[in-house]
């Protein structure tokens, strides 16, 4: 099977030590990305976050700790994120490159809700079991039970805090009916329609999630019904952390050959 699609690469977790090398692959290659970074791995690995930047890739704000937005209170989540703002325009102001937009992603893509990443409720049963399927299967999940009040009301307020604060998702034209419409469309944090799921691969989550090699993450592309829609347009998310970065690089190179192009924020 190849694929006739097109699909923005989006990166979570940088800048990694091995950051460079997966620009590197993307330049070489022609591939756009945008890199959803963590603050304190900013403070860590600065100057790759620069370099990247003056190559003329995208930074985003992925908060500065890494946590998840259930288990904290609003304030919390939000200081996180703004100290990840902090650091991004300095970094863009080191570069001298001009900031394209505020794009942000929850880490674990939890919106402050765990794995009921959205009011899956809210959707027709086809969409649902989609939405349902797409985060279930990509995401390192604690819990997909159907949150409370609070933790919903928390989630709405985090939307209004980042649709007042000028964060938007950078992605145009997806095809998915069950992502252009209702809540995914909707909304100022920046989601996805396919992970990779390279972080399985990962010292230590291999083996214990069901897919357990390279070939298998191949494999979960090759089978996925919405990249193989002609025409179709996919989000698709993958990592930035040193241990995986040439699995990442991989599973990327065989999207693209296999007839993935990839699209500039």
């Amino acid at each position: 099977m190849t694929f006739d699609c097109k699909a923005y690469l989006t990166i979570d977790d940088s800048p990694s030590t091995r950051m460079d090398d997966l620009v590197d692959y993307l330049e070489g290659k022609g591939i756009p990305a945008i890199f959803y970074c963590r603050g304190d791995h900013l403070e860590e690995n600065t100057g790759s976050a620069i370099r990247a930047l003056q190559k003329g890739f995208v930074l985003a704000n992925h908060t500065y700790s890494h946590q998840r937005s259930s288990e904290k209170d609003f304030a919390w989540v939000v200081d996180d994120i703004e100290r990840c703002e902090k650091l991004l325009e300095e970094v863009h102001a080191v570069a001298q490159v001009r900031q394209r937009g505020k794009y942000f992603r929850f880490p674990h893509v939890d919106r402050g809700t765990a794995g009921w990443i959205v009011d899956y409720d809210r959707y027709g049963a086809e969409d649902k079991d989609a939405l349902f399927a797409a985060f279930t299967d990509g995401l390192n999940v604690k819990s997909m039970d159907r949150p409370g009040k609070a933790a919903f009301d928390k989630k709405d307020r985090l939307q209004r805090y980042l649709t007042g604060a000028g964060y938007v998702q950078p992605f145009k034209n997806v095809t998915h009916p069950w992502f252009a419409n209702g809540e995914t469309a909707l909304a100022s944090d920046s989601l996805y329609t396919f992970s990779n799921c390279d972080w399985m691969l990962t010292a230590r989550h291999i083996g214990k999630w069901p897919y357990k090699s390279v070939e298998d993450l191949k494999q979960k592309a090759l089978n996925d019904k919405w990249l193989g829609i002609e025409g179709g347009t996919n989000i698709i998310l993958a990592h930035d952390q040193a241990e995986i970065v040439d699995v990442t690089i991989e599973l990327i190179e065989d999207l693209a050959n296999n007839g993935v192009k990839f699209l500039e924020v």
